[in-house]
């Protein structure tokens, strides 16, 4: 074979690679030997792995961590449950079918269900209209009432008087 077409499978083409061997040269079998050597390299590690870790996990080392939970007692903050639930459910039977006065300055009392739906019956629509108010206007100068000057509307523009001296002035 010619230098030229040395590493070249077409003698049209040029190999620009140094050192290619020529078509031929290289033996088509596999070496075996390192192929098998390093999957039994693996089988013997991931095993061995595999015991280390087992051994690890299996292994029982006293530590806080792991001591056994303990059970608490129960809160003891009744002594009869039952008989304190009576007690309360009596109260409240109690407060619904009883009078009693919430409020006597103010004219608030409670009375039993059936007697204020009774009553309610027999003032009709009336019942549920809205109750009657006072009206309350609240003192000048006061958070709710109007500011302690009041503009005059007979006045030049920014001129102000007072309440006191309006009062003063349509007294005379």
């Amino acid at each position: 074979m010619p230098d030229a077409a040395r590493g070249q499978l077409h003698t049209q083409v040029h190999d620009d690679i140094v050192g290619h061997a020529p078509p031929g040269a290289e033996e088509p079998s596999i070496a075996l030997r390192p192929v098998l050597l390093t999957g039994l390299f693996i089988v013997v590690f991931t095993a061995a792995t595999l015991a280390g870790i087992r051994y690890y996990y299996r292994s029982e080392v006293p530590s806080p961590l792991l001591t056994a939970p303990r059970t608490f007692p129960a809160p003891r903050l009744q002594q009869s449950p039952a008989a304190d639930l009576a007690a309360f459910l009596k109260d409240q039977r109690a407060r619904l079918a009883g009078y009693a006065w919430l409020d006597r300055e103010k004219g608030i009392a409670r009375m039993p269900i059936e007697e204020a739906m009774r009553r309610l019956s027999e003032r009709g629509q009336a019942a549920y209209a809205a109750p009657i108010q006072p009206e309350i206007v609240p003192a000048l100068g006061s958070r709710g009432g109007a500011s302690g000057t009041v503009a005059s509307p007979d006045a030049q523009p920014g001129a102000v008087r007072t309440p006191a001296s309006t009062a003063g002035e349509e007294a005379h």
